[in-house]
């Protein structure tokens, strides 16, 4: 049994290995067969959408269940498809970044891709408008890179937008509070 038993322990091994790789399948979560079904619906309105408003709408409902699902990739698709049928529409951009505010890598590589898709000016203006101010509080929360928030308030401004309200900070609490920490 000189050579047979390594291989048995390295079938077992692969065998628990690839069982470990496709437990996210077995285990479906909560609500997973509701959102495919909405998914399913959405994409019936998406087919029979006669305008491009609906369109967009339908898009980014479908994207909405993406993201509710865990579908990262598959929501940041249907969104970028919803803004590219209506570039001018800055709820749309509202709503992605509703969609993906757990996901704020995801979502910091949407806005991105929107801000470089379309001018920032004429009637797409609204939509970038929207989009550098969640990049902004993006920057300012959950990504924490406040020199890049600084830029995206100061491109606002240089916009013709008026000026984002200035975080209060530790030292500027304390000062206004009376106390020292």
């Amino acid at each position: 049994m000189g050579w047979q038993l390594p291989l048995v322990i390295a079938a077992i091994l692969f065998g628990g290995f690839m069982i470990w790789r496709i437990r996210p399948v077995l285990r479906e979560p909560r609500g997973a067969a509701a959102a495919r079904g909405a998914l399913r619906d959405v994409k019936k309105r998406v087919e029979a959408a006669t305008t491009a408003n609906e369109r967009a709408l339908a898009l980014c409902d479908a994207g909405d269940a993406c993201a509710a699902s865990f579908r990262t990739t598959s929501a940041i698709g249907y969104y970028l498809r919803a803004m590219r049928a209506d570039p001018t529409s800055s709820a749309l951009v509202q709503r992605a970044a509703m969609g993906l505010g757990r996901r704020p890598h995801a979502l910091e590589s949407l806005l991105w891709r929107r801000l470089g898709a379309e001018p920032w000016s004429g009637p797409s203006r609204a939509a970038a408008v929207t989009a550098l101010r969640e990049l902004a509080d993006l920057y300012e929360g959950p990504l924490r890179n406040r020199a890049r928030a600084r830029a995206f308030d100061h491109a606002l401004v240089a916009m013709g937008e008026p000026a984002p309200a200035p975080l209060p900070t530790e030292s500027s609490q304390d000062v206004t509070q009376g106390t020292k920490a």
